[in-house]
């Protein structure tokens, strides 16, 4: 899972490269600083002071502090450059935490499994879930402080659904008969906007904005048992997880041949 980071998590580690490598000088200066530090410490630590135990000890944890220090004094610089990279960190927060969510939906038998981060020609999708009784649902994570924009958030995630719906259309055209359309209708996607951040305790049960249902993060796995309208076999499912996953792989493998922010 890990090759696959979600596009906020690659976006703002190619924002931080960037902008590390504009600021060689700076991060060259605060690590010389704490190396001269360290060194300061340890000859402290090993020859005016007589080693023991605790001194040892106590050694690692001015050494791991100093490190700690250097690392947040090198995030905090990044983030008060660069505006929009703590944007790109928050969808990441989101993204993950609906993962998570969706970890403790499969262990709860609510469905079959899913597939994140798909890249595709005119947007991605966060999340695309194979439940076991409610087809397929796709499922655009957000991370916000106020839910003031839930107009624009809608729209996006009836564009997910459109993408979703496109993707399905895409990966089962080649099949002959209703094998599929039997069990799973690869046409129809269920959207739904999935709110992490301060805005998530305020969605109300039932939110639901220009047909697109609006749920709090902590709230996304009893959302997902009332997904009763259209069963998933195992079968067709298991089918569906490996067509998107091998779709991912592919267009993942064509998207790192190309810089991202090109």
């Amino acid at each position: 899972m890990t090759r696959y980071r979600p596009f906020s998590r690659r976006e703002f580690r190619r924002r931080f490269l960037q902008w590390s490598r504009a600021n060689l000088l700076l991060i060259a200066l605060l690590t010389a600083g704490v190396v001269g530090l360290l060194t300061l410490e340890f000859f402290l630590f090993t020859v005016v002071m007589t080693p023991n135990a605790f001194t040892w000890w106590l050694l690692g944890v001015v050494q791991a502090t100093l490190v700690a220090i250097l690392l947040h004094l090198l995030h905090a610089a990044f983030l008060a450059n660069d505006g929009q990279a703590i944007w790109h960190l928050r969808g990441a927060w989101g993204e993950e935490n609906t993962r998570s969510e969706l970890q403790r939906a499969k262990r709860k038998r609510l469905i079959w499994g899913w597939v994140d981060s798909i890249n595709l020609q005119a947007g991605d999708l966060d999340h695309l879930v194979v439940t076991r009784n409610g087809g397929l649902v796709a499922i655009d994570s957000k991370w916000r402080n106020n839910a003031s924009d839930t107009i624009d958030m809608a729209k996006a995630a009836t564009k997910a659904q459109m993408r979703a719906e496109a993707l399905a259309r895409t990966l089962f055209k080649s099949e002959r008969g209703a094998r599929h359309r039997a069990k799973i209708n690869p046409l129809r996607v269920t959207p739904v906007v999935v709110l992490w951040g301060a805005a998530h305790h305020g969605v109300p049960d039932g939110a639901n904005v220009d047909g697109i249902d609006f749920v709090s993060g902590r709230r996304l796995v009893e959302w997902l048992t009332r997904l009763q309208d259209q069963p998933v076999s195992q079968s067709a499912a298991t089918d569906v997880v490996r067509r998107l996953e091998d779709y991912r792989a592919a267009s993942w493998d064509h998207t790192q041949k190309v810089p991202l922010g090109s």
